[in-house]
């Protein structure tokens, strides 16, 4: 890892680090050609129309234009499929990415969430999955000592609401959290956490617009505060992300090293294990 001791110091103290041409360009045409196969495979085969020749400044033309046409099938397949590609566990189990984390997380036991990966297909004007406020542990669990791993294959620019940062904000720990199940089954938002901070409170931290790069790479801890901006623009705003955990901490330890919601399992701060289980919670 390069300058090694300034990564780790400037982690530290404000939570997240940007890897700039991160990747090599090879990984993104390749995640970016099997984008525009499996949209354009399952766009002909449910349209019978004639498929555009592929161009990688346009690869995500048919999984706009299903969304567009409101083929739910087709962009829900998308999201499925983009989790199996080869490619991504490439990116998922990388080892030099992994010694980033054992430097950064000061441990040499690590796990990968595994229900908490995939790729963010973040439509224009969407409002509905537009992540609000939030800090990973409290949906993913695992360990409070972990990194979300943030991989951009595209541009993410702040037009295309780049997801918001608040610098520093790990540091305080976990925040007092909310458990708001009745507004997802009203289909108000997918997030049932809901955190308790004032605006004053929050002003406190700077305020971070993630933007990112083809091929760059940004890490940041579990307890960061942060959220998605807002999608303005006419394009998607494509990014994947995984997330990794410290085996070793207490945490991990007391929570049976288990995952979040996607695994049955929600957070309250007030439980010794950080753990509850909800019945029929979906």
């Amino acid at each position: 890892m390069q300058n090694k001791k300034k990564i780790i110091k400037f982690y530290k103290k404000n939570g997240y680090y940007i890897f700039r041409n991160y990747y090599k360009k090879s990984i993104i045409e390749e995640i970016k050609n099997y984008i525009f196969y499996i949209s354009s495979e399952l766009y002909k085969a449910k349209t019978h129309k004639k498929i555009i020749k592929y161009d990688p400044k346009n690869f995500d033309y048919y999984v706009l234009k299903s969304k567009k046409e409101k083929f739910s099938d087709i962009t829900s397949s998308v999201y499925d499929t983009c989790k199996k590609l080869p490619i991504f566990y490439e990116i998922i189990s990388s080892k030099k990415t992994l010694n980033i984390c054992k430097n950064l997380m000061r441990s040499d036991k690590l796990g990968i969430l595994n229900t908490g990966y995939g790729f963010r297909i973040d439509y224009p004007k969407d409002t509905y999955w537009k992540a609000r406020l939030h800090q990973d542990y409290s949906g993913q669990l695992g360990s409070t000592n972990a990194v979300v791993i943030y991989t951009a294959f595209d541009s993410i620019t702040k037009k295309k609401g780049a997801p918001i940062l608040y610098s520093g904000s790990h540091r305080s720990g976990m925040f007092d959290t909310d458990l708001r199940l009745k507004e997802v089954k009203q289909k108000k938002t997918y997030d049932p956490y809901h955190v308790k901070i004032k605006q004053r409170e929050l002003n406190m931290f700077k305020k971070i617009d993630l933007v990112l790069y083809e091929r760059d790479m940004a890490i940041f801890d579990f307890k960061l505060l942060h959220e998605s901006g807002h999608n303005l623009s006419n394009k998607i705003r494509w990014s994947a992300i995984h997330r990794v955990f410290d085996l070793k901490h207490e945490s991990a330890i007391k929570n049976l090293f288990r995952g979040g919601m996607n695994e049955g399992n929600f957070f309250n701060k007030n439980k010794k294990t950080h753990i509850i289980k909800i019945k029929n919670a979906k």
